[in-house]
């Protein structure tokens, strides 16, 4: 017998592919058998998903659209077609270890300027977390035709100032003139889009992780000390969320940039788009009334965004 999804040879008396987990018709003729196999639902065909790549169980959870085999550390996607393995998947080594470096990144980022003054020291330390979130990362080129407005002199006509009673003299005046004018912005940037939308905090607005440094994932990030998440963003939603935030990136970028900005059209190209696990430190403290939420980019040691309650 074989899958009439994705065509692997299967048991004649399975109900669900062990490959990709689609339902089978255990009886052509019987519509009843129909409707009990539609009717076992979402939960059963999870539990019945296998790894593509060792034949271990996988065990998702409702929701999640992509998963970590926890035996050879395969990443598997749930799409249209069933479960298919996700061929690029890396990770990004953890480099700040140690909850105090952690500490000292954000004693270092809230005590930057004089009006931050000894904010981490008046600051209580309510919860510190490390987990390995995963992020699609939109590689893509993008091309913005902007607008902006300048102030331009025009010369006036010429004005008499009176010199005590002796007469006077001429002085030319300007008159300044409002002129739009457009400009072009190109560029190129690998724009991450969290894949877990529970985590919607860790979705940096205008930070770009650098990932040179990044390897494939292997088994043995599995079972390593730090939480690596499963997510629940597949691919192809992650390409138009990501194309409307790096649209919404490129415009906070002219608007900062240009002076007398007005508007922008930015088009978008994406090249590819890859999943990366990227170890990032969660730091929530509380000052008088208020929280603030640090997030760390654990390889990098770089603070990743500042929210306030």
């Amino acid at each position: 017998m074989y899958c009439r999804k994705c065509g692997a040879q299967i048991p004649d008396d399975s109900l669900f592919c062990p490959k990709c987990g689609a339902p089978q018709q255990s009886n052509p003729q019987s519509n009843q058998g129909d409707a009990q196999v539609s009717n076992v639902g979402q939960d059963q065909i999870l539990k019945d998903m296998k790894c593509p790549s060792c034949g271990a169980p996988l065990s998702p959870q409702a929701g999640e659209a992509m998963v970590v085999c926890q035996y050879c550390g395969t990443s598997i996607s749930l799409g249209s077609a069933g479960w298919s393995k996700i061929n690029k998947h890396f990770i990004l080594d953890l480099k700040v270890k140690m909850k105090e470096d952690a500490e000292n990144v954000a004693r270092n980022f809230l005590d930057r300027s004089i009006l931050h003054k000894h904010l981490f020291e008046k600051s209580t330390l309510k919860k510190i977390e490390l987990m390995n979130v995963p992020y699609w990362i939109i590689d893509a080129g993008y091309t913005a035709q902007y607008r902006f407005k300048r102030e331009e002199a025009q010369p006036g006509g010429f004005i008499g100032v009176g010199m005590g009673g002796r007469g006077g003299f001429a002085g030319p005046t300007v008159n300044f003139q409002t002129v739009v004018e457009s400009g072009t912005d190109v560029g190129e940037v690998k724009y991450p889009v969290i894949a877990v939308e529970s985590l919607n905090q860790y979705q940096p607005p205008d930070y770009i992780f650098n990932l040179t440094a990044r390897r494939e994932l292997n088994s043995s990030d599995i079972s390593g000390p730090v939480k690596l998440l499963n997510g629940y963003i597949g691919e192809e939603k992650a390409r138009v969320e990501g194309k409307i935030r790096l649209q919404q990136w490129e415009i906070r970028r002219l608007q900062k940039r240009i002076h007398g900005f007005l508007s922008a059209e930015v088009n978008v190209d994406i090249s590819d788009v890859f999943l990366v696990h990227i170890p990032i430190w969660s730091l929530l403290f509380e000052h008088k009334d208020k929280s603030i939420l640090l997030l760390i980019d654990g390889h990098n040691s770089m603070v990743m965004e500042e929210l306030k309650d």
